[in-house]
């Protein structure tokens, strides 16, 4: 198959499955952020995150488990590795991301959470000494130009007006922290399937943040309506929704979609994903869309762009590293 996607990408040919198969990632990654922000008031933040990833697993193992048994060699190898990896790029980021989502209006959220790649090439410059090109330095600051025009909020010439919120703050640190996870990802592979690696590290991130985040709400007296017998139909589709499509099917999707035609070309069609989110939440959530939020995405858009088509360089591009990559 790797053998098959490489002559596919050399040949310049994009299958027609492949490009659905990465569009319907974006599309389901950006209705991540829309499907937390409508059960934010219905469902307390650690059960969300709880049951989430136990429904995701439970589907998720048995299909990544033939894998993980040819791999075992190397996954004792780099066990230490592969859950530090999970904690930061799994549970501490989803716990960030949907406070992001339960603070914040949801297009907040996705505009604020495709900055990841420009935290990337910021690392790469800062920590890893490597030297971006202008044309990426030029990208990083008209992205930064958009992300300060998300958090105005509508007030583009009142700037004793502007205010950042909680839940901006916790969607910057979910994207950052993702670019942590990234960077180290991409900077040292593991060597194991992209498939793999998911598995390993959402499980990594499940027993770490997740479990005892759950249990100590529930031990602080917190309710949760799954197991308390309260009638929770909408929530409940909600939550299994999350599990299945955004983390099961976006992140085999991507896979698929990544090994066919290259993560380099696959990493373009995550600039979908905002525009899904934005979409969402208007039609589905009635979240009102400001010019200045308009501007401010145009802007992250075009950052990313320009940052990640100014070619290699010494910084590797986000995409290249995200084959193995949860979902956002």
């Amino acid at each position: 198959m790797a053998a098959q996607a490489t002559e596919v990408a050399a040949q310049g040919k994009a299958p027609l499955s492949a490009i659905l198969a990465l569009l319907a990632t974006a599309l389901l990654w950006g209705s991540n952020h829309a499907a937390a922000r409508a059960i934010h008031d219905a469902l307390p933040l650690p059960s969300l995150v709880f049951w989430r990833w136990a429904i995701a697993l439970a589907l998720l193992l048995p299909i990544a488990l033939p894998g993980l048994l040819r791999e075992r060699s190397a996954i004792r190898r780099n066990a230490g590795r592969i859950a530090l990896l999970g904690l930061v790029g799994v549970g501490l980021f989803s716990v960030c991301l949907y406070a992001g989502a339960y603070l914040s209006p949801a297009l907040e959220v996705g505009l604020l959470n495709a900055t990841t790649p420009i935290w990337v090439l910021l690392i790469a410059t800062f920590v890893g000494r490597a030297r971006p090109r202008f044309a990426q330095i030029a990208g990083i600051l008209i992205a930064m130009v958009g992300v300060t025009l998300v958090l105005m909020k509508g007030l583009p010439t009142e700037l004793q007006g502007f205010h950042f919120g909680a839940g901006n703050l916790a969607s910057i640190a979910a994207a950052v922290l993702f670019a942590v996870y990234t960077y180290s990802l991409g900077q040292n592979p593991i060597g194991i399937s992209a498939l793999s690696l998911t598995a390993l590290t959402a499980l990594a991130g499940f027993v770490l943040v997740f479990c005892p985040v759950y249990t100590v709400f529930l031990c602080l007296g917190g309710q949760d309506p799954f197991t308390s017998g309260l009638k929770v139909e909408p929530v409940t589709l909600a939550v299994l929704y999350i599990a299945a499509g955004p983390t099961l099917l976006g992140n085999l999707f991507w896979i698929y979609g990544a090994a066919r035609v290259g993560a380099a070309r696959a990493g373009p069609f995550l600039y979908f994903s905002p525009l899904a989110t934005i979409a969402l939440s208007a039609t589905l959530l009635g979240e009102a869309i400001m010019p200045i939020q308009i501007a401010g995405g145009a802007a992250i858009l075009a950052g990313l762009w320009i940052s990640t088509r100014a070619g290699t360089g010494p910084v590797r591009p986000a995409s290249e590293a995200r084959q193995g990559t949860p979902s956002p």
